[in-house]
């Protein structure tokens, strides 16, 4: 009968301290348990003995729990690195693109050269050319390291001395359009090579393609990436 009381008693308490503390229950049901197997069969000796393997028990549940909770964090962890992983790949990829392209282009601007023509013995820009040349100040804005060279020349008529004023004077014309556009001063070099260039004789009969400046866009120095030239 004594054991039986002290079993309840220890029931009792176990059922008690759950509802106090609900996040401990697995420990708590095992003291429960553990003290009344305890009590039942070997008396207050087995109250204490059962109870204190029950807490064990119950600390064995707890830390199942926890690692279950751990892991299953970690398997979270590791799938968001997988994604992105996936995502960083997708961005190098489109990198690559963009520097390839970017490259071609830079190549095709290295190569790109307009004539500016003039008429006789003058040093105005055409007003028709203006948009065009509005446009490369734009672009000398925004691209990094664009250069613009202007080679004025003239038609083999005349003295050589005044061809090669007029030559520098039409450069100097072109350039002044495109520094009123937008274009930095230091992306812009100037040169006048006078009648040196023109064509033998006047090229079918009139020395229309001599008077001339041309423009050539380049670029100078390497990029911060040494692949791109970036906006600015």
């Amino acid at each position: 009968m004594k054991q039986l009381v002290i079993g309840a008693l220890a029931l009792g308490l176990s059922v008690a301290t759950w509802a106090q503390s609900e996040s401990k229950m697995p420990e708590h049901i095992g003291f429960g348990s553990g003290a009344l197997l305890g009590g039942s069969i070997a008396g207050p000796v087995g109250v204490v003995v059962g109870g204190t393997l029950g807490t064990l028990i119950g600390h064995d549940v707890v830390n199942d729990r926890v690692i279950a909770k751990k892991n299953q964090e970690l398997s979270g962890l590791h799938r968001e690195i997988g994604e992105a992983r996936q995502a960083l790949a997708l961005v190098n990829a489109e990198q690559a693109k963009a520097e390839a392209e970017l490259a071609a282009f830079r190549d095709l601007l290295g190569e790109l050269s307009v004539a500016i023509h003039f008429e006789t013995d003058s040093a105005m820009t055409a007003a028709r050319y203006r948009q065009a040349l509005e446009a490369v100040a734009h672009a000398s804005q925004r691209i990094e390291g664009l250069t613009i060279e202007l080679v004025g020349h003239t038609d083999p008529t005349g003295a050589e001395e005044y061809n090669q004023a007029l030559s520098e004077a039409r450069a100097r014309s072109v350039g002044e359009i495109l520094m009123t556009s937008g274009a930095p001063v230091s992306a812009l070099n100037t040169l006048g090579l006078g009648e040196r260039e023109a064509l033998a004789d006047g090229a079918c009969g009139f020395y229309a393609l001599d008077r001339r400046v041309d423009l050539k866009l380049g670029f100078q120095g390497k990029p911060v990436s040494d692949t791109l030239y970036s906006s600015r």
